[in-house]
């Protein structure tokens, strides 16, 4: 058996929003700059690697001209809200020879980010990032690059959509609460 998972929200965190409250110390600047930045068109872009973080900086800066530096800042410093989840790490170490593999849904910065910061991530046999052009769906894309059979792996997300997209391609859902559960149902 093969466990996939949607690295980021189920073994790294991704929370924007709280990073943003940090960095900004103020709710309103840091929703502006949720959807400015994290909801806009070349945030996805970025994710899916067509364009470059320094032109998707220059579309958003002139789009909202009068953000322009937090967005710069924000852009500069979004991959601190991609921090682990220890317990996962530890659940990982329990999995390392199981057939375990990721897909991560980043930018190309944090693509680097997560590769130079963090070391657990050899516990992995494969994976990979949608920036390097792995668009959806998703599963099949890294099932087929390591020639994994759909219906001997299974997806692990916090979010039931790509959850429903890996079902539809054969794999086994499962969706992701906490690690303890995750332990109890996996190993």
């Amino acid at each position: 058996m093969n466990y996939i998972f949607s690295l980021t929200g189920t073994v790294l965190y991704d929370d924007p929003r709280t990073f943003l409250r940090t960095l900004w110390k103020n709710e309103d600047f840091a929703l502006l700059l949720y959807d400015l930045v994290f909801k806009s068109p070349e945030w996805r872009m970025l994710t899916e690697g067509s364009i470059r973080q320094d032109e998707a900086q220059d579309w958003l800066c002139r789009r909202s001209p009068d953000e322009g530096e937090r967005i710069r800042l924000t852009l500069k410093h979004w991959t601190r809200c991609l921090t682990p989840r220890w317990e996962m790490v530890e659940l990982l170490l329990d999995m390392k020879r199981r057939g375990l593999y990721f897909y991560a849904e980043v930018p190309t910065d944090g693509k680097e980010h997560i590769l130079k910061t963090y070391p657990f991530m050899t516990l992995f046999e494969g994976g990979v990032f949608s920036c390097d052009g792995h668009p959806a769906p998703r599963s099949l894309s890294l099932c087929r690059l390591y020639n994994l059979d759909p219906s001997a792996c299974y997806w692990l997300d916090t979010d039931p959509t790509r959850l429903a997209e890996a079902e539809g391609c054969g794999l086994r859902g499962v969706l992701f609460a906490n690690a303890e559960r995750l332990r109890d149902s996996l190993i």
